[in-house]
């Protein structure tokens, strides 16, 4: 079986077919897995991108939701926490040694990403995609007269 990490590389990550949540994805996919190969002096600033990466991608989605009309519920907030902690556990971790910094990031972080994207974020880009608010076409004012 092949590890958290390894599906990342592999580009198993699930394209959703929402351009801007996917291209976040890739950007954070991107970015773990230079993280968990990079030097010890290149480790802080690294997890100071990928929580900033984290972030602007959460508040993005959150933004896109309310224009849509709806809201990103609980659990799914939960989950944003969730990662951005396991960040914190890593950057606290790696004080005391960067190799088990990252194996906690290799092994933990994959594995949340991917639950998260496949059940919270494809709900999100379902409704996203179903919205009236945010048809393909930008409500242009033909779709609107039907």
């Amino acid at each position: 079986m092949a590890s958290s990490i390894m599906l990342l590389r592999a580009g198993r990550l699930p394209m959703l077919g929402h351009a801007d949540i996917d291209s976040d994805h890739q950007a954070i996919t991107a970015h773990l897995l230079r993280t968990v190969a990079c030097e010890p002096l290149q480790f802080p600033f690294f997890m100071a991108r990928l929580k900033k990466l984290l972030r602007n991608h959460f508040d993005h989605e959150a933004e896109l939701m309310e224009r849509a009309g709806g809201y990103l519920c609980i659990r799914h907030r939960e989950e944003h926490e969730a990662l951005l902690d396991l960040c914190d556990q890593a950057k606290e971790l790696s004080l005391r040694s960067l190799k088990k910094a990252q194996a906690l990031l290799r092994s933990k972080f994959p594995k949340l990403v991917r639950e998260h994207v496949l059940y919270m974020d494809q709900a999100a880009v379902l409704f996203l995609h179903t919205s009236p608010g945010t048809s393909p076409c930008g409500g242009c004012p033909q779709q609107r007269a039907r």
